[in-house]
């Protein structure tokens, strides 16, 4: 305190703190460390429209319609900024990055710098109508099915044949092991997909397989496995869907126990054709 009566907040302040020289502890952090790569996905390999034709089929909806709504003298044409204002409208903004909005806009752009929209959805709306189909009452034309989309909906890494000969090394090594052992771990898998839509994070898949029987999984063989099942355009979420469906033993390969008659209450001998996969 000061002669006038004051307080000397920082001496006071100076006087109680106590300086620590040590460091804090590190963070815990999980065994299971995985390092980026440089991978190559299959999306980088389709152009902008082969993706918005994918995301047009899968979402069902027509381009034309709300291009027209920012061209009221129906001309064909419109902005660079009007195109992406109907990307935001029909929900397609967010699946196409800024890389393939610049490269769709120099291939539908004249020399005056508007969009030709009309040829634009010409070549989209192709898997949903063909050209000229009036003239031609005998043609036939199938449905999109899931091939469609199939470029637009997953985004894998591209693989050698070496790591694809390694991957199914260690799958066949999987699947012998729950065919012997009779593992089941599909309930684990759906205990953490708490959303329910098909994916776990890297991390939960290294600890169901722990948990369930193969604590050898290396580093390695995780991010191999994750190169395949990764199917979103990151290393993050995993498809254990995809996952159960190759490695799962299918039940028609087990057969009923039971004799091939049973004796009921009465005596009678009646045969039984029960088998125990058949469900």
């Amino acid at each position: 305190m000061t002669e006038q009566g004051d307080i000397h907040f920082m001496a006071m302040h100076n006087d109680i703190s106590e300086v620590t020289s040590h460091e804090a502890p590190p963070f815990p952090r999980s065994d299971l460390i995985l390092k980026p790569d440089h991978s190559e996905w299959s999306q980088s390999r389709i152009t902008a429209v082969d993706k918005i034709r994918s995301k047009a089929v899968e979402k069902r909806v027509r381009l034309y319609e709300h291009f027209q709504d920012f061209d009221p003298l129906r001309k064909g044409f419109c902005t660079a900024s009007q195109v992406k204002a109907v990307f935001t409208i029909l929900n397609l903004a967010k699946d196409i990055g800024r890389v393939d909005f610049e490269q769709l806009i120099p291939m539908y752009t004249r020399d005056d710098g508007l969009f030709c929209y009309k040829d634009f959805c010409a070549d989209v709306d192709r898997e949903f109508c063909v050209p000229n189909l009036e003239r031609d009452p005998l043609a036939q034309r199938s449905m999109p099915d899931a091939s469609s989309t199939m470029a637009a909906r997953r985004n894998k890494v591209q693989l050698t044949h070496d790591r694809l000969a390694q991957w199914n090394l260690e799958e066949d090594k999987i699947r012998s092991r729950i065919k012997t052992n009779r593992i089941n771990m599909l309930p684990a898998f759906k205990d953490m997909d708490k959303t329910n839509n098909g994916h776990i994070s890297v991390n939960q898949f290294y600890r169901v397989m722990v948990a369930n029987g193969f604590p050898s999984l290396s580093e390695e063989e995780v991010v191999l496995l994750s190169n395949i099942y990764c199917d979103l355009g990151n290393h993050l979420d995993y498809n254990y869907v995809d996952f159960m469906k190759r490695i799962d033993v299918p039940d028609e390969k087990w057969r009923s126990p039971w004799p091939s008659c049973r004796h009921p209450t009465r005596g009678t001998i009646l045969p039984s054709t029960l088998m125990l996969g058949a469900r």
